[in-house]
């Protein structure tokens, strides 16, 4: 478990009570920089929530998050077992998603990209056998889903072997024929995951960044050869791997930069897709708060400016139409030329991207791969159809 810096710990008096709960404690606790534990009575859980999420590029923010832990929480049950809503997100990115379940036991991350709010706080549910007995009726709910991504509210790997989380996951999913766990991260703390029994039923998907933002912007985080590294060593223990340019940052000299990161993927695995989704979520103002101006492409950044009045509260921006679809284009290009038989996609792609790459990527948005699709595992024909173009 990677060590983390806290301002203060609060334990859940209930955590003590479960055998299963106080193990864990017990062995993250001596992972955390922080001599202040506290009893979670004089604080609530939903106090610590309201600390909020302030994007990390327009402060310092470093040392003093707020760790809690609890055994579950009953009152958010739907959280644990998350309902992607594919409406909600097209409404909030005004591009294209798929309803899914995603499973989730931790609120927060231990990194500090720029551009995300998470870490502030980091809220642990200790009894994941409890998820994993939830899962038999979430499967029955959803017979046609067989990709679960796990999860996209944390990065686990850097709270195992202690935390625990990922391994009885794994074993449960690997009794499973047709469904399949996927893992996200940005961590190359994987040693704990190499010889768990997964049967081939565990995806690993790393968020991707060119070397440049890898090291600048995904502060704290694994740098793209640490996460390119650990994409290999899974795929020799038997995990299919993939990955997702999450964000896709345009950089100063982006098409060089980019360039690297397929050929050194490709050099050093065989990821069963690609999936793309340039830097969001925010409007221009912020942009330039987070990221400073000489770090990205003059292009991109005078295409965001002059489109920044109509962006404006669109999760699409802040970069315009043009550059989504430069840098795709590129991307999938490359990928093309340096591994033809790897799909590519793109992420929230709104109706204009899909306009003008759907064929390129050989999908189209009523039917396409997708790194947390809901379908979007191994017999799915698109994967065979992009290998035979």
């Amino acid at each position: 478990m990677l060590d983390i810096p806290a301002r203060a710990i609060y334990v859940d008096p209930a955590v003590y009570e479960q055998d299963n709960c106080r193990r864990r404690l017990a062995a993250m606790l001596p992972h955390f920089r922080c001599d202040d534990i506290r009893q979670l009575r004089d604080i609530t859980l939903d106090d610590i929530r309201a600390i909020g999420n302030r994007r990390h590029g327009k402060d310092e923010f470093g040392d003093d998050a707020i760790i809690a832990f609890t055994t579950w929480e009953t009152q958010r049950e739907s959280w644990y077992y998350f309902s992607r809503d594919a409406a909600s997100e097209a409404a909030a990115t005004k591009g294209h998603c798929q309803s899914a379940i995603s499973l989730n036991l931790v609120q927060g991350c231990p990194f500090r990209c720029s551009y995300c709010g998470f870490g502030r706080f980091i809220l642990f549910a200790l009894d994941v056998e409890r998820l994993v007995a939830g899962l038999d009726a979430v499967f029955a709910a959803h017979p046609a889903q067989t990709l679960y991504k796990y999860s996209n509210m944390t990065d686990l790997p850097p709270f195992e072997p202690e935390y625990d989380a990922i391994p009885p996951l794994v074993r449960r999913f690997a009794r499973e024929d047709n469904r399949y766990l996927m893992l996200f991260t940005k961590s190359d703390n994987v040693d704990s995951l190499l010889n768990l029994p997964h049967r081939g039923r565990t995806i690993i998907s790393w968020s991707l960044s060119s070397d440049t933002p890898s090291r600048l912007v995904d502060r704290r985080a694994a740098s793209m050869g640490q996460r390119i590294d650990a994409m290999r060593r899974c795929q020799a223990a038997g995990y299919t791997v993939r990955a997702r340019l999450s964000p896709i940052v345009p950089v100063r000299n982006w098409r060089a930069e980019y360039r690297e990161l397929f050929e050194r993927l490709f050099a050093a695995a065989s990821p069963d897709l690609v999936t793309l989704e340039l830097l969001g979520w925010f409007g221009y103002a912020d942009l330039l708060r987070l990221l400073p101006a000489d770090l990205l492409d003059p292009g991109a950044l005078a295409g965001a400016e002059a489109a920044k009045e109509r962006l404006a509260g669109q999760g699409c921006g802040p970069f315009d139409e043009a550059t989504h679809q430069e840098i795709y284009r590129f991307c999938i290009e490359t990928v093309r030329e340096l591994s033809p038989r790897t799909p590519v996609s793109v992420c929230h792609g709104t109706a204009a991207t899909w306009d003008a790459l759907g064929e390129a990527m050989g999908m189209a948005p009523g039917n396409y791969l997708c790194n947390c699709g809901p379908t979007s595992t191994p017999g799915n024909p698109l994967f065979e159809r992009s290998a035979g173009r």
